[in-house]
């Protein structure tokens, strides 16, 4: 049977929360502070309001873009600009201030995540959920 891509894009919203989750989760345990969780909230949701406000904007649940694999790059380009706005949320509401290297670690990393999470989701079901050309 093959995945409709309504059905898609429900897998694609929870895989992304997932990816962010869970990388933000490692970064914690490899720093030691998983301990923290408050820091740990505020972190994880703040790069999730980033991502679920700008992701839309560059049509990373589109159709088009979660079946194929060589539109993946939208995802990119999106978390690039996601990212510096969930780290100046994140710095916002822990009173901190903005850390260079924290936002190019965290787009970096995540941004990998996103992009191997999203390139099997395509791969997988991409080719399933279009009609043959």
């Amino acid at each position: 049977r093959s995945l409709r891509l309504l059905d898609m894009r429900v897998i694609a919203v929870i895989g992304d929360v997932i990816v962010l989750g869970v990388l933000t989760v490692a970064g914690f345990t490899m720093h030691e502070t998983l301990s923290d969780v408050p820091r740990l909230l505020v972190t994880v949701i703040s790069f999730l309001v980033a991502w679920a406000w700008i992701a839309p904007w560059f049509g990373v649940y589109r159709d088009e873009v979660l079946a194929d694999p060589k539109r993946i790059w939208r995802v990119l380009l999106a978390w690039v600009a996601a990212a510096p706005f969930g780290a100046v949320l994140r710095a916002f509401l822990l009173g901190l201030t903005v850390s260079p290297i924290f936002v190019v670690v965290m787009t970096v990393v995540t941004g990998a995540g996103l992009i191997v999470w999203r390139e099997v989701l395509a791969l997988r079901f991409g080719s399933r959920s279009t009609p043959a050309v």
